[in-house]
């Protein structure tokens, strides 16, 4: 109506009603960009070269895995068979001498489990490694490739007590590393990641 006048002003800079709350910023800003990059998730994969090598140095562990296996299992097996044959070509054939043959139940699965492994197909390492979201990071499995770089499960850990690290080494190169109290650290060759590492510690220390 003429000469009456809204309650309801907008705010002199933000374009918004007195009052509301701040919602991120007046879309088109500075502001506003910044805070729908925080809200959407950062996902860091392993580059594609990191993941093939993965997969030969699991590869390369299996083999060496079941060929030990099948040579363990030949020194058992002429271990049992040697005596028994001895001891049958001097005194002959005894009917108890066939319980000493029952030790090669031990070589025979071992060598089951060599054959096992050496035609395995190797566990592929994910693309993902993981995802940073305004809540939680989700890590996605790695496969174990020996006994030297052991595998990890997939996890999900709360934002809030996680840090983020990056460590040198001599050996291998800056290593990201992520703890959390009461959890197994994560640890990620810098090298390994499309992503940069100081880009993971500022998205995990500003959400």
């Amino acid at each position: 109506m003429p000469g009456v006048r809204s309650g309801r002003r907008d705010g002199p800079a933000t374009g918004r009603p007195r009052g509301t709350p701040y919602d991120g910023g007046v879309p088109g800003t500075p502001e506003h960009h910044q805070t729908a990059r925080r809200a959407e998730p950062l996902v860091v994969r392993f580059r594609p070269d990191a993941r093939r090598e993965h997969q030969r140095r699991v590869a390369g562990a299996r083999r060496r895995r079941g060929r030990a296996a099948l040579a363990l299992a030949a020194l058992l097996g002429a271990l049992v068979l040697v005596p028994w044959v001895a001891v049958t070509a001097v005194e002959g054939f005894e009917p108890r001498g066939l319980a000493l043959l029952g030790l090669l139940a031990v070589p025979a699965a071992l060598a089951v489990w060599g054959r096992r492994l050496l035609r395995r197909p190797p566990v592929a390492l994910g693309a993902v490694a993981f995802a940073i979201t305004p809540d939680e990071i989700r890590f996605e499995p790695v496969p174990s490739a020996g006994p030297a770089l052991g595998g990890s499960p997939a996890a999900s850990w709360p934002i809030a007590g996680t840090t983020a690290d990056i460590e040198p080494s001599r050996m291998v190169g800056d290593r990201l590393v992520l703890r959390r109290p009461g959890a197994r650290r994560r640890v990620y060759l810098a090298a390994t990641l499309d992503t940069d590492p100081t880009t993971v510690v500022s998205q995990i220390a500003g959400r």
